[in-house]
């Protein structure tokens, strides 16, 4: 009776492994938005020194074609400081939460968006995700030279090694089965010089789009190690 346990589990290990070897199976997950209504955004803002502020907002045209955010970040001056005062604003998609644990990890992710420079300096952009209450901007770029014209950016096969948090220190989101789940959207952020005064950027932003390049397949082994777990508690596996 034993031995037949024993022969029962083997088999099923040996199972297991070849299904574990199995071809990755790619898949796209995308999150997109047009149109910006302000229900569907939050922003989150992060400081250096004496920092600032971040307004945004949904504007119903002049967009690339019609609605679009328009963000508004505020410096505070850092005359007199002798350091430089910085704002980030982490705009987030209610939409854009993917968790890698069921849908299986990121391998790469494809970023798009189109943005304007209304009024004052340049601001930077790019995308941003938050994972666990950590906040991780990814690689920037900056909205246009001119005023009043619309830029498209893309960014491709990005990696979690390209992402950094605000703190001191290298830090990356987790992409694989491990990691928490991934909340997307964007960023804005200034800064003034050492010791400068401050101000307001005016910037917009449209037609904002992010591309998950997923291994599906890797989800569904791990449920079947989870479902596997649970035959072992029920005794299954042992008759």
């Amino acid at each position: 009776m034993q031995r037949r346990s024993c022969f029962a589990l083997t088999g099923l290990m040996i199972s297991l492994a070849l299904a574990m070897a199995g071809p990755a199976l790619a898949t796209t997950v995308t999150f997109q938005d047009g149109t910006f209504t302000n229900a569907q955004w939050t922003t989150t803002v992060e400081v250096l020194n004496g920092g600032g502020s971040v307004n945004a907002f949904q504007v119903a045209s002049g967009g690339n074609p019609t609605a679009f955010r328009r963000i508004e970040n505020t410096l505070n001056s850092a005359i007199g400081t002798g350091v430089s005062n910085t704002v980030y604003g982490f705009h987030r998609f209610a939409g854009g939460v993917y968790d890698p644990a069921t849908g299986g990890p990121i391998l790469a992710i494809n970023y798009a968006e189109d943005s304007q420079r209304i009024s004052g300096g340049v601001q930077a952009c790019g995308l941003a995700v938050r994972q666990a209450g950590v906040i991780y901007y990814g690689p920037a770029f900056l909205t246009p030279t001119a005023f009043g014209t619309w830029a498209t950016t893309t960014q491709s096969a990005l990696v979690a090694g390209q992402f950094d948090a605000l703190a001191p220190g290298v830090q990356n989101p987790d992409f694989s089965v491990a990691g928490a789940p991934l909340e997307f959207g964007f960023w804005r952020g200034n800064s003034t010089s050492v010791g400068g005064g401050g101000g307001t950027t005016y910037g917009g932003i449209d037609n904002w789009r992010v591309d998950l390049t997923v291994d599906a397949a890797v989800a569904a082994e791990t449920t079947t190690w989870g479902e596997v777990k649970a035959l072992f508690r029920a005794g299954v596996v042992a008759r």
